[in-house]
């Protein structure tokens, strides 16, 4: 999905398979030092997470909330990628 003013593109991916993808306007996560917003034009990031909550904020202003084991979160050029064992 192309970038557009509203947001940025996430992909939540476990092993066994792809669990959401979609334009968000932003990101909260549980990062290993604690919980971690992302927003459009974010600095690339890499960041290991601990089991808790991740909230997205959709471009149509809506909310969705996961509960995610362990994993990694990457962003860079406004898409981000976040891998997780598991996702609820």
């Amino acid at each position: 999905m192309a970038n557009t003013d509203k947001g940025f593109q996430i992909d939540i991916v476990t092993p066994q398979q792809l669990f959401f993808s979609g334009e968000i306007t932003s990101v909260t996560a549980p990062g290993q030092d604690g919980l971690f917003q992302v927003l459009k034009n974010h600095a690339p990031l890499l960041s290991a997470l601990k089991n808790g909550k991740v909230k997205l904020v959709l471009a149509d202003r809506s909310e969705k909330s996961f509960t995610i084991s362990d994993g990694f979160f990457e962003v860079s050029g406004n898409k981000a990628i976040l891998l997780t064992e598991d996702v609820a």
